[in-house]
């Protein structure tokens, strides 16, 4: 079950929301993304604002970084890790551009990387279309050479967040702080 949180209330408080923005890809808590004015989705269907995942780096280097954390409203449900936020729904997005400072709690299912593979210090930063087709709003383990990005998440620990969830899919979770490199 994806889930991501703010540690302390600081963040909430100073927190941006948004809660105009409508979701382009099935999207889960936690997913990250870009936010665009005047979307076209089809042919005369435009969304004033719109959750786009990032095409490449230089996009998720280049504008400001949100986060989906919507709450659980769907009582058809049966299993809280089937939620997802389908296309043309409202995301509840949080700019995370202006919370540098602020820790977060995070499970490992919307990280691209094995658990196992990140390690306290590793930086996290917005994935993108070219490193995951099919799940380009999650987060990835940054390398050597990535730099450039006003959002990252710095893991300061590895915890059992999410580990007990339903499902039992999630591998653990990461205390992190927002950062930039």
């Amino acid at each position: 079950m994806s889930m991501f949180k703010f540690q302390n209330y600081s963040a909430i408080k100073n927190a941006q929301d948004n809660p105009r923005v409508r979701a382009t890809a099935l999207t889960k808590i936690g997913y990250v993304f870009g936010v665009k004015d005047n979307y076209e989705v089809s042919e005369g269907v435009i969304y004033s604002e719109a959750a786009v995942p990032f095409a490449n780096a230089g996009a998720a280097k280049a504008g400001d970084v949100w986060v989906a954390i919507n709450r659980i409203d769907k009582p058809e449900l049966m299993n809280t890790s089937d939620y997802v936020i389908n296309t043309g729904e409202y995301i509840r997005a949080f700019n995370l551009s202006k919370l540098h400072g602020e820790k977060v709690e995070i499970t490992s299912d919307i990280v691209i990387d094995a658990y196992n593979t990140v390690n306290v210090g590793d930086k996290l930063i917005p994935a993108n279309k070219a490193d995951n087709p099919t799940a380009p709003m999650k987060w990835k383990k940054a390398n050597v050479n990535d730099n450039g990005y006003k959002v990252c998440l710095e893991v300061t620990a590895k915890t059992t967040f999410g580990v007990f969830t339903i499902d039992g899919r999630v591998g653990g979770g990461f205390e992190c702080k927002i950062t930039s490199i």
